[in-house]
């Protein structure tokens, strides 16, 4: 009797066995066949909002003999998290890993106007069993989070390396792929999008001004997509093309639309009407409007350079601790508000428009030599600056020499 349970339990596990490997592998909870799956990169391309503007990419999962398609996601992320907005600052912020029928995956871009194009991946079976394992294991709750790096680890790098891990990093990419700095691959998507670009320039110290490497580049969703048309797999030896076919599944409505009122213009627009008020306003009652111009220009400034310094010290977003932005932005230019609400540091005046002079006309000089580029908008908003602080330092000189002449 022994021996027939014994002689069934081995049995048992020997058929539990075979059917293990005969149904392959499972993604979150479904069985999928590897032999029958056909997986496929999905780019989208770039909508309206700030965080839509570089597109995105996931991966479609198709096995017809389970009636799967799904689509694996690892650009998720939750604005209820706690202090969400300061630990994206920090560059703490948590993205998800998820998963989500193909359907209404393709129709959320439908109705935002964005194109999604699909490229079919020429993966052996073994090679889609270890890519689906490695999605698979992603996909379990206590590995879905991972700290999101917009240039270093996103949706598309991610997916990048999945990919390149299932095939043993056996891609050959192109080699005449254009290579930019990480600040003219951002422009690439953000010169329609201008006031976005200011930001990104302002924050972005030195370090964006690398030039990238060529697998550097695939952090764009869209770049990462046309290279896969191109690359190759090598296989024994033989390279073979790593995508099947191309095809459209979404095409793209929405209309790129150009932005006139860009920042560069209306620092432009308000460096000429500060010009013009700065010398046509010389009555003493009419000035007062000068004085809270200079208030309300350099409290911006200063509240921009607290911005900067705060990321200089304390984010872990690539290429923010290196920022000569820090310069001519920076909290220092809080003393007028400052002078506002203490009036007896008002008798610092003098200092502090001699020593902005003196800062903003220095940065002016040294702009085209520093090891950083700057956003068009900069030069006039400082000439701006520089125009008032010397007018003021000059009032405060003059008015000084005529009480000693009068002593």
């Amino acid at each position: 009797m022994n021996l027939l349970k014994k002689t069934y339990l081995v049995l048992t596990c020997i058929l539990l066995g075979m059917v293990g490997n005969l149904q392959a592998e499972t993604l979150v909870g479904y069985p999928i066949h590897p032999e029958n799956t056909q997986i496929s990169l999905l780019t989208c391309s770039p909508g309206e909002q700030i965080y839509e503007l570089f597109g995105h990419t996931a991966i479609r999962i198709e096995d017809p003999t389970s009636n799967i398609d799904f689509v694996v996601n690892y650009g998720l992320f939750d604005f209820n998290q706690d202090n969400f907005i300061y630990r994206f600052v920090r560059g703490k912020t948590d993205y998800m890993v998820g998963v989500s029928y193909t359907r209404s995956f393709l129709e959320g871009y439908k109705e935002r106007g964005s194109s999604v194009t699909q490229s079919v991946l020429n993966l052996t079976t073994q090679e889609k069993t270890d890519l689906l394992n490695r999605l698979d294991e992603n996909l379990k709750p206590e590995n879905r989070e991972y700290r999101y790096n917009f240039i270093y680890d996103n949706c598309a790098t991610r997916v990048r390396d999945m990919i390149e891990m299932s095939v043993e990093n056996r891609i050959s990419y192109p080699t005449h792929v254009e290579n930019y700095t990480f600040r003219e691959a951002l422009m690439l998507y953000t010169k329609d999008a201008t006031w976005s670009q200011l930001g990104f320039d302002l924050c972005l110290g030195k370090g964006a001004d690398m030039t990238t490497t060529q697998r550097e580049m695939f952090f764009l969703p869209e770049i990462l997509g046309n290279s896969y048309a191109s690359s190759r797999i090598i296989n024994d030896s033989i390279a073979q093309p790593l995508t099947l076919q191309t095809s459209l599944l979404v095409p793209k409505t929405r209309e790129d639309s150009t932005a006139w009122f860009t920042p560069t213009l209306c620092a432009y627009v308000l460096l000429l009407l500060t010009l013009f008020a700065s010398f046509y306003l010389r009555d003493k009652k009419k000035k007062k409007y000068l004085e809270i111009a200079d208030v309300v220009f350099n409290t911006l400034n200063g509240l921009g350079g607290c911005i900067i310094l705060f990321l200089i010290l304390f984010s872990q977003h690539p290429f923010t601790n290196e920022n000569y932005n820090i310069i001519w932005m920076n909290p220092l230019t809080l003393f007028p508000l400052l002078a506002c609400i203490f009036p007896f540091i008002k008798k610092l005046n003098g200092l502090y428009y001699a020593t902005t002079t003196i800062m903003w006309l220095a940065f002016i000089i040294l702009m085209p030599i520093l090891p950083q580029t700057f956003n068009t908008a900069v030069l006039p908003w400082v000439l701006t600056l520089l125009l008032r602080s010397y007018l003021r330092f000059s009032a405060i000189k003059e008015r000084h020499e005529s009480r000693n002449t009068h002593i």
